[in-house]
């Protein structure tokens, strides 16, 4: 009997070895891996190419019982209103487009006036004058109305003048223009 128990004592300290070392483990095995994904993106253009790289916005407003105006500069980037137009918030935003090439002569021309209908129509539609500005990335020299522009990029910003009527009915309103760059 001595045996058997001598025999039974080290099953069960066996046991409890093995249950020791599974309890010791156990925290480590509810570890979990997380995997994310994420997007890159480029745009690779051809040289001499012209593409948008922002809308231009008057932004969120208030039409009151006169009519009035909203402006953003395309140099500074400002907004702001006069007469009846009251500004909500700080979303407008000018236009950008960017031109790249080598040293070309260019001309710039496109719409001075675009016209803002609001989605879904019944109601009358606003106009805005507009205003361009541009940059590069190494100075230009005027020759014969038209720039010489070193090899590089060209940036090219859109602003103007939205006229809004008195009481002009609530809704989003948006209209097309466009820029043109001649590569001489």
């Amino acid at each position: 009997m001595g045996i058997r128990g001598t025999s039974h004592c080290r099953g069960a300290a066996r046991a409890l070895t093995i249950a020791a070392a599974a309890a010791s483990a156990a925290p480590y095995a509810i570890a979990h891996a997380a995997d994310m994904s994420s997007t890159a993106n480029a745009a690779v253009v051809r040289p001499n190419t012209l593409i948008k790289t922002d809308d231009l916005d008057f932004g969120t407003l208030l039409s009151g019982p006169a009519g009035g105006t909203v402006t953003i500069n395309p140099v500074t980037n400002g907004r702001s209103a006069a007469g009846g137009a009251t500004l909500v918030g700080n979303d407008g935003r000018r236009a950008v487009f960017q031109g790249t090439g080598g040293i070309f002569l260019i001309t710039v021309s496109g719409s001075t006036s675009v016209t803002l209908a609001r989605a879904g129509g019944g109601a009358p539609p606003m106009t805005a004058s507009l205003v361009r500005a541009a940059t590069t990335s190494g100075g230009g020299i005027a020759l014969l109305g038209a720039t010489l522009l070193p090899s590089g990029v060209q940036t090219y910003y859109i602003g103007g003048t939205l006229t809004v009527p008195a009481n002009q009915p609530a809704g989003d309103y948006s209209g097309t223009f466009t820029l043109t760059v001649n590569y001489l």
